[in-house]
């Protein structure tokens, strides 16, 4: 008798464990966000070019047709590993982990374009790139060097004023990259 309460015990504790983990798995993408939509790559609403012009303006720089632009790479598309060997030498360490980052030996910007992430930090692929771009412009035309801490308060400055007047405008709509 013994044997069969431990063994219904067992079962049902079995049978609870199953249960959990099968509601987990549906429960879990939908409360982190992870939707087949929101799993699907971010993508920019805005040209590139009309980034940096716009980041530019605001910092008034004068862009050069001399002075490259920089190429933009995105996480769903290149592998970690091109990541680390762009960033490593400026960071001085191989991330685990893709970052938005401008590597400026190689003269590339590196976005993450994961839905969720822009969701979560309530921010968009677009102000990501312009703040990167803030980076670029920082180095090429102004001769800084990215060590200064005041740089990425300025480059946070830029993409809030990036976000705040493009991220919900309709007078630009004929500039939206579909």
């Amino acid at each position: 008798m013994k044997a069969e309460l431990e063994t219904g015990d067992l079962m049902n504790r079995f049978c609870r464990w199953i249960a959990l983990l099968a509601l987990a798995a549906c429960l879990t993408p939908a409360a982190a966000g992870e939707t087949d939509r929101a799993a699907r790559p971010a993508k920019l609403r805005f040209e590139p070019q009309f980034i940096l012009a716009e980041v530019a303006r605001r910092m008034n720089v004068t862009l050069r047709l001399e002075v490259p632009v920089p190429a933009v790479f995105f996480e769903s598309s290149t592998p970690l590993r091109q990541f680390q060997d762009a960033v490593a030498p400026q960071w001085r360490f191989r991330p685990h982990v893709f970052a938005n980052a401008y590597a400026v030996g190689r003269n590339e910007i590196y976005l993450i374009d994961e839905s969720a992430y822009y969701k979560r930090v309530g921010r968009t692929l677009d102000d990501s790139l312009a703040h990167e771009f803030a980076h670029y412009l920082q180095v090429r035309y102004l001769n800084a060097d990215l060590e200064d801490p005041s740089l990425e308060t300025e480059a946070v400055a830029v993409q809030h004023e990036f976000q705040r007047a493009h991220a919900y405008s309709r007078s630009v709509e004929a500039r939206v990259h579909h």
